[in-house]
């Protein structure tokens, strides 16, 4: 078993085709990989194709036909790492040392919690995984 943690910005390419989506689309179809998720990314990927839907970039159809693959894979597919109350002081240090959003700061939280599986994060933006490194875990940028 190998393990991944995928934030939002990474798991949105494996329902919407965009650059990097074969990156992650090969660690979905590989069943020995073990695909972690916060609890949190339920609400984020929802807030994500809302804002995408409310742009024009995809249709209602678009969005529901997403919504339902992501809640298919949510139900067997991925490990979901419930949100727990020591995750906010861990969060809060992490926004200080490393300058993140609150909500990048709750995913690297969430990663870091099972830090002794040595999970390889799996993100698009750049600020979180150089976070990511200097926290102790292998990082993957699905752009590069």
């Amino acid at each position: 078993m190998k393990p991944y943690f995928l934030d939002t910005s990474a798991l949105v390419k494996q329902y919407r085709t965009e650059q990097g989506t074969e990156r992650v689309q090969a660690l979905f179809d590989d069943q020995q990989n073990a695909l972690f998720i916060s609890e949190l990314t339920i609400v984020e990927y929802t807030s994500t194709l809302q804002c995408l839907k409310s742009q024009g970039e995809i249709t209602a159809e678009a969005m529901s036909n997403a919504r339902g693959n992501f809640d298919n894979d949510a139900d067997g597919r991925f490990v979901i790492i419930g949100l727990r109350g020591e995750f906010i002081k861990e969060a809060k240090t992490l926004v200080l040392q490393h300058n993140l959003r609150t909500l990048d700061a709750l995913q690297l939280t969430s990663a870091l919690s099972f830090k002794i599986l040595s999970p390889t994060f799996v993100s698009a933006d750049g600020d979180l995984l150089k976070a990511a490194q200097a926290s102790g875990l292998t990082t993957l940028n699905p752009l590069e």
